[in-house]
């Protein structure tokens, strides 16, 4: 029996509309309270992947699939205007909540 690989159970449980926005908020928490912006890269590609993919995603962003490859692999330094446009396609907005006291 072949074992899945890590981004296969992901994928497996990214399935609907609303385990993708849940997997995001917590990417976006822990960024908030770690800083590391390659995790959550990783975990907006594993959404690029889960929803509407890399193909789409490209035509409908006019970046290259090679660009948003680097760019959400983590070995890419994208600007906040790159990860706002892929976030606006897949149906998100980037919005800032003041912290509670």
């Amino acid at each position: 029996m072949k074992g899945r690989t890590l981004d296969e159970i992901i994928q497996n449980e990214l399935r609907t509309p609303e385990d993708q926005e849940l997997y995001l908020k917590i990417a976006i928490e822990d960024y908030t309270e770690t800083g590391d912006e390659i995790q959550l890269f990783l975990a907006i590609r594993q959404v690029v992947q889960a929803g509407i993919g890399f193909t789409a995603l490209a035509k409908n962003t006019g970046l290259s699939r090679e660009s948003l490859y680097k760019t959400l692999s983590g070995r890419g330094n994208p600007k906040l205007k790159t990860i706002q446009l892929i976030l606006s396609e897949l149906g998100y907005s980037f919005t800032a909540v003041r912290k509670s006291a």
